[in-house]
């Protein structure tokens, strides 16, 4: 008996816990701050208990001459080590001209190009754990959709390559309107057609169906998530509890159909709702009543 015993504890620490048995991490994007943050501002997300990031390269990219875009990544990076923050994730560059499924051949291998080194350079200085990427630009008409598609399949495969290269893993966003990948279906499709690619759940993205159809369509595929809440009828990137998603559901949905155990990345505006500033104390309220609700769902199912 007391063999048994023995070995019946050696067998249970010698267990995975459950992810839907451990409490999520939260991060949010540096977006939120609008310019590069201070390190003083990182200090009080780490204060208020948010130690994790995603870094949002447009802020050291978009309307920034080039020969400033590496200096401005080098001062992110600065910060955050002074401040002692976690880099989850980078979220690479978009825009409306900087698009990996672009019909012309030869803007689409130097917009791939551009990508390839905003993946080197952002693995060499944050060492994130994801890599974020836009399958797209917009709008895109119907009849040039399949064409999109396959572009944005090749280029995926190409910076795939460049992503293993560095050890981190490469996850494509869901997008709105008529942006590829703006069926969790079409997603799939895209991500199937290069193995080892996963996605990036954007809560706010997925305007012609529900999250619970998202997360059950596109299941352990995702890998990382962009967090924030909308009315329904387009993106907001409102503070969680100020539009309509059931976050608790929601929460249910992702640990447990999805398995997914990473950041709960929040992806916000820097204005609420209201108008009001967003501040990090925000973010992390948000994240400790969806926690609740959550655990709530589960205390209550059979």
């Amino acid at each position: 008996m007391i063999r048994f015993a023995i070995l019946l504890t050696l067998f249970l620490l010698g267990m995975e816990i459950p992810s839907s048995a451990q409490r999520p991490e939260v991060g949010t994007s540096t977006a939120v701050w609008g310019a590069i943050p201070a390190v003083e501002e990182l200090q009080q997300a780490r204060t208020d208990g948010i130690p994790w990031v995603e870094v949002a390269v447009n802020q050291c990219y978009r309307g920034v001459p080039e020969e400033e875009q590496l200096p401005r990544m080098l001062r992110m990076k600065e910060r955050l080590d002074s401040a002692g923050m976690q880099v989850w994730s980078v979220h690479l560059p978009f825009s409306r001209t900087l698009d990996i499924s672009v019909a012309d051949d030869s803007l689409r291998a130097a917009n791939v190009a551009v990508q390839a080194q905003m993946i080197r350079r952002s693995c060499e200085l944050y060492a994130p754990q994801r890599l974020v990427l836009h399958p797209s630009s917009e709008p895109i008409a119907d009849s040039l959709r399949e064409r999109r598609l396959e572009n944005a399949v090749a280029s995926i495969r190409t910076l795939k390559a460049v992503a293993d290269a560095c050890g981190v893993e490469l996850c494509i966003e869901n997008l709105p309107r008529t942006c590829l990948g703006n069926t969790p279906e079409e997603l799939v499709r895209i991500v199937d057609a290069v193995p080892g690619v996963g996605i990036c759940f954007d809560t706010n993205h997925y305007v012609q169906g529900t999250v619970a159809h998202f997360i059950e369509t596109a299941g352990r595929r995702i890998r990382t998530v962009h967090i924030s809440d909308y009315d329904f009828v387009n993106e907001c990137h409102w503070l969680p509890y100020e539009g309509r998603i059931d976050w608790g559901a929601f929460l249910v949905g992702l640990r447990e159909k999805a398995r997914y155990d990473g950041v709960l990345m929040h992806e916000v505006k820097k204005l609420r709702r209201d108008g009001s500033r967003t501040t990090t104390r925000d973010i992390a309220a948000g994240f400790e009543r969806m926690c609740e609700d959550y655990n709530e769902l589960n205390q209550t199912r059979p």
